[in-house]
């Protein structure tokens, strides 16, 4: 994949040009979230840094401790795979963050959800192709990320469905995707070509 555009308003920085505590956050990167089983591309051609995941390159270290923080909540969650990606695709269809969207429509399927599931989450609709308790965690995130608030009854439902340990675990998950869509938008980071589409997905809210 070319690295033209490809960092939005950022220039990719090549690999091989990184200061040591840069070049440090992209191994970790590559070892760790960037593994190559990943369903998503995140490296262009040449081996730079794409998505967010660029931006982070810049300011490394404080993106390593964001991305110790997006470890901690993937690795001690309650939450399931699949609810964990309804939530990320709900952030991401609010902010209309082309490379999220992108990246965990891949993710979501991987995991289980239906074509049909996934179209309706990364647009904010309602889905008949998900459980009771996923529609409560798509509720709960779309009222939090679109109204900045949680009305009683969504929120009752939603503790109902995951504990209040599990709801502070999806917020946690929330605010962690909302800080990527914030560094994905701010620097206008496209999605890659995907079936020979154009750099970046539609914005969709």
């Amino acid at each position: 994949m070319s690295s033209e555009r490809m960092g939005g308003r950022l220039s990719l920085l090549a690999p091989a040009g990184l200061r040591a505590d840069a070049r440090r956050l992209y191994d970790r990167l590559l070892e760790g979230r960037l593994r190559s089983n990943a369903p998503f591309t995140s490296r262009s051609d040449t081996g730079e840094l794409i998505g967010p995941f660029n931006a982070m390159l810049y300011a490394p270290a404080i993106a390593d401790g964001f991305i110790t923080f997006h470890e901690a909540e993937e690795h001690a969650t309650p939450l399931s795979a699949r609810v964990r990606e309804i939530v990320i695709l709900s952030v991401g269809a609010v902010w209309g963050s082309a490379y999220e969207i992108y990246a965990h429509r891949a993710v979501a399927a991987q995991v289980g959800l239906s074509r049909d599931a996934v179209a309706a989450l990364v647009v904010g609709e309602a889905s008949t192709g998900i459980t009771a308790e996923e529609q409560a965690a798509q509720r709960f995130t779309l009222e939090l990320s679109r109204d900045r608030t949680v009305s009683d009854a969504t929120y009752a439902e939603a503790e109902q469905a995951f504990g209040r340990a599990g709801l502070v675990a999806l917020a946690f998950l929330a605010a962690a995707y909302s800080a990527t869509c914030v560094m994905l938008n701010a620097f206008a980071v496209p999605a890659p070509p995907v079936d020979g589409s154009s750099n970046c997905l539609p914005r969709e809210r």
